[in-house]
C-alpha cells in the first residue's frame, strides 16, 4: 500500500503532521415506516451490498444493525431503534409502530468509504443530523520508539508489545482515549522512513451538522514528546534529573515518576521537543469533511 491510499482527499498536512478523520459517527431520527423502506431496498436491489445484518436486545445496542460493503471491499455500519428508546405502538389487529421517530445512526471511516452512493442515499433520509463522535488521526514521520507519552490524568494504560517497534499503546477510555501504533508496519506501507499513527477518539456531543461552520474544537490533544533531547552543559548541574531523563528515554514510564520529578522533566522537554497539534486544522478538517458528504443532501445549512 502507498501512503496516499491512507487518506481521504480532505486530509490536511500541517507542520509535518498529517491530520485526517478516521471515523465519523452521525445520527438522525426517522420513523419506523421510513426504515421499512430502507430495509426493502437492502432485501431486494441492494442485497449484494449487505455483508451482515443482525438484531440485538442489549440495552446499549441498536435493535436493527446492518454492515454494508462497498465494491472495494470496505464496509460501514448503521443501526436503527436504540434499545434504550421507548417504543410506541398503535392498537390494531396487531400492534404496529406509530410514526414517531427513532435513532438512526451511521458509523464509517471516511478514509475507506468515500463516494459510495448508498451512503449518500442514507444521508438524504433526513435534514437534521448530529455529530455523535469522531476519531482524529495524526500521522507522525517518526518511529514509535522515539516518542515519550504523558498519561495526563488518564487511569488506563495498556501496551501491546510484539517486539522492537511493533507495538500499540492505549491510553484512557471513552471520550479522549488515545491509541498509538506503528502505521507503516500495520498497513504494510511502501515508504522510506517511519510513520507512527496517533488516534484520538472524541465525543461530538450531538452537535448539529447544520451548524458545523461555527463548531470549535476544545483544544484537547495527546501529550507527546520527541525522545531525542540533546544535553547541554547546564544540564549537568542537575545529575538526578539527567539520570531520570536517561531512564525515560530508554522506556521508563513518566507515570511512575513523582509529580515533582515529572513536572521538572516535562518543563525540560516542553520547548522544542513537545509535539504541538493545531485546533484550527482540526476545525477546518471536520468542516470540509462534513460539507463533502452533506453539500448535496437535504440538510438545510444554518
Amino acid at each position: 500500500m502507498k501512503l496516499d491510499d491512507l487518506y481521504h482527499t480532505k486530509a490536511k498536512e500541517y507542520d509535518n503532521i498529517m491530520y485526517s478523520i478516521d471515523m465519523l459517527r452521525l445520527k438522525t431520527y426517522i420513523s419506523y415506516s421510513k426504515f421499512t423502506e430502507i430495509e426493502f431496498r437492502f432485501q431486494t436491489c441492494w442485497k449484494n451490498y449487505v455483508k451482515k445484518n443482525f438484531g440485538s436486545s442489549q440495552i446499549k445496542n441498536f435493535f436493527y444493525n446492518y454492515v454494508i460493503e462497498t465494491e472495494q471491499g470496505n464496509s460501514f455500519w448503521f443501526g436503527f431503534l436504540h434499545n434504550s428508546e421507548n417504543r410506541k405502538f398503535e392498537q390494531k389487529k396487531k400492534e404496529v409502530f406509530t410514526d414517531d421517530v427513532y435513532n438512526f445512526t451511521i458509523e464509517f471511516n471516511p478514509n475507506k468509504v468515500q463516494d459510495f452512493f448508498i451512503l449518500y442515499y442514507l444521508f438524504n433520509l433526513s435534514s437534521d443530523w448530529y455529530l455523535v463522535s469522531y476519531d482524529l488521526a495524526f500521522d507522525l514521520k517518526v518511529s514509535i520508539l522515539d516518542l515519550v507519552w504523558d498519561m495526563s490524568g488518564k487511569r488506563l494504560e495498556q501496551i501491546d508489545n510484539r517486539g522492537y517497534d511493533d507495538k500499540t499503546i492505549y491510553l484512557g477510555k471513552n471520550d479522549g482515549r488515545i491509541k498509538i501504533y506503528n502505521k507503516k508496519k500495520e498497513s504494510k506501507l511502501e515508504i522510506t522512513g517511519d510513520l507512527t499513527r496517533v488516534e484520538l477518539s472524541r465525543s461530538g456531543e450531538d452537535f448539529e451538522i447544520r451548524k458545523i461552520k461555527i463548531w470549535k474544537y476544545d483544544g484537547f490533544f495527546p501529550c507527546l514528546y520527541l525522545n531525542n533531547y540533546i544535553y547541554s552543559l547546564s544540564d549537568y548541574q542537575d545529575r538526578t534529573l539527567l539520570a531520570v531523563l536517561y531512564a525515560v528515554q530508554n522506556g521508563y514510564p513518566l507515570r511512575n515518576l513523582t509529580r515533582y520529578m515529572r513536572d521538572k522533566l516535562k518543563n525540560l522537554l516542553e520547548g522544542g521537543y513537545k509535539i504541538k497539534f493545531n485546533s484550527r486544522i482540526v476545525e477546518e478538517l471536520l468542516f470540509s469533511m462534513i460539507t463533502y458528504y452533506f453539500a448535496n443532501s437535504s440538510v438545510k445549512w444554518w
